[in-house]
């Protein structure tokens, strides 16, 4: 056990960020502040209301989570450096000391040090307030603080807190996961894997990995599809430093080690479009990921791809036929949502697995594929989705009845994949003009 028990503590916030408190740094590698004006509020206003309500009782805030390496003196944050940064500018407003960079300014950290300070200005109207507050602060504010001079386990500490009931994303567990996976790299390589993951917008990174890369994943292997969650995280783990050495995992293993290489040796000169094979090849669908670095590089290139195609294949140059008004109905109709994850998905997988050299003919397949379901219920929901993904389809003659997810993995040459015969249904089961539309397109691209 790696715990020292003897620093399994709850402490003030006077002790662990007074002057005698010990020496914290944040990691290069940790999420930059983030928090909002909103959430810096609520802690001011939690630890107001454990005041007046019950100063006499110590006042829990929560966990921090530290890291003291062997032959160190510090400690790293692994967890609790928002709460600990916040904590920082209070105790320093609260004693009249100025940060002058903080003055002005718009990233989270001005936000929140305005609202603080405007917080402990209203302190000070009331006589003696601010010094109670600064008094309950110090030395009833508690947090328990769990020390470990092992990495991997302070990271799994991590992996399982959660901040006011809200638990963390799988992809923050995902990003944890694959930065253990790279404890022998540099803290330069770190630091510009986490600056990458960071420019990506969370919302994104939820849906590229729920909507689609998991989606994928399950359908692709004729298994039903399900809300993606911190249980389905073996999915993007990957080939990494504790997978066995067996056969199959070195194949994977050497293939993403090589592979790279030897494309930079082979395509010296490679233009855009013969780029973006190769980063295909890196990161196939079908194969585990690799972990550390490469999980990384995977996720932004997908990302991008992800991105890349929603935006395109709903482009004038590349929807003839439909009007301005049409594509943003099918592209953001909540009536066609099902519809339209369905064909980003299915490009998604058939242009990583045999490029984009036929789309032109292949993009009006699969929108006829993924947009015939919306006419043949009156009501669509998840469950038909899902069965229709599948190749699961009773309700209506016309349907396709085919898994084109298992199909594209089953088949090295598209040409095995007989797109031109996916059928529509002739007639909508609904009389809403949006199905009408839709049914009057898809019978002039037959």
């Amino acid at each position: 056990m790696t715990i020292n028990t003897e620093m399994l503590q709850f402490v003030s916030v006077g002790e662990l960020l007074g002057t005698q408190g010990p020496d914290l740094r944040i990691p290069d590698f940790q999420r930059p502040y983030s928090w909002s004006p909103r959430i810096a509020a609520q802690l001011f206003t939690d630890v107001a209301e454990a005041l007046d309500s019950r100063p006499e009782h110590s006042y829990i805030m929560g966990t921090v989570i530290l890291l003291r390496r062997p032959q160190e003196s510090h400690f790293e944050v692994v967890d609790g450096q928002q709460r600990i940064l916040t904590l920082h500018l209070l105790r320093a407003l609260l004693r009249g000391q100025r940060i002058p960079h903080l003055q002005s300014g718009d990233t989270p950290i001005h936000h929140v040090h305005q609202e603080l300070s405007r917080r402990v200005a209203d302190l000070e109207r009331s006589p003696g307030r601010l010094d109670r507050y600064r008094e309950f602060l110090d030395a009833e504010a508690k947090v328990l603080k769990i020390v470990t001079d092992d990495e991997d386990e302070a990271f799994q500490f991590f992996d399982s807190q959660n901040f006011r009931g809200k638990s963390l994303r799988p992809h923050d567990l995902l990003k944890a996961f694959h930065l253990r996976e790279m404890a022998d790299a540099s803290t330069a390589e770190q630091r510009a894997v986490v600056e990458q993951w960071e420019k990506a917008d969370e919302n994104e990174l939820d849906r590229l990995f729920g909507t689609y890369l998991a989606r994928i994943h399950w359908w692709s292997r004729n298994m039903p599809a399900h809300a993606y969650t911190t249980d389905d995280l073996d999915l993007f783990k990957g080939v990494g430093r504790s997978t066995r050495r067996l056969p199959g995992a070195e194949y994977h293993r050497a293939a993403k080690a090589v592979l790279p290489g030897l494309q930079e040796w082979s395509y010296p000169d490679a233009d855009s479009v013969t780029r973006r094979d190769l980063k295909r090849a890196q990161h196939q669908l079908d194969a585990p990921v690799a972990a550390g670095k490469s999980f990384f590089d995977y996720a932004a290139f997908m990302l991008e791809e992800y991105e890349r195609l929603d935006e395109e294949l709903f482009s004038d140059a590349n929807t003839a036929g439909l009007t301005t008004a049409d594509r943003t109905v099918f592209h953001d109709g909540a009536r066609f949502r099902y519809c339209r994850e369905l064909y980003v998905a299915a490009v998604l997988y058939y242009t990583n697995k045999y490029s984009e050299a036929d789309m032109p003919q292949v993009r009006r397949h699969l929108f006829r594929w993924a947009y015939s379901l919306r006419l043949a219920y009156e009501r669509l929901g998840w469950r038909t989705t899902d069965n229709y993904a599948r190749g699961i389809s009773t309700n209506m003659d016309g349907l396709n009845k085919v898994n084109l997810f298992s199909a594209i993995r089953d088949s090295l040459d598209p040409r095995e994949i007989e797109l031109e015969n996916m059928s529509a249904p002739r007639t909508a089961r609904t009389d809403n003009p949006e199905d009408a539309r839709l049914l009057t397109l898809l019978k002039e691209s037959r």
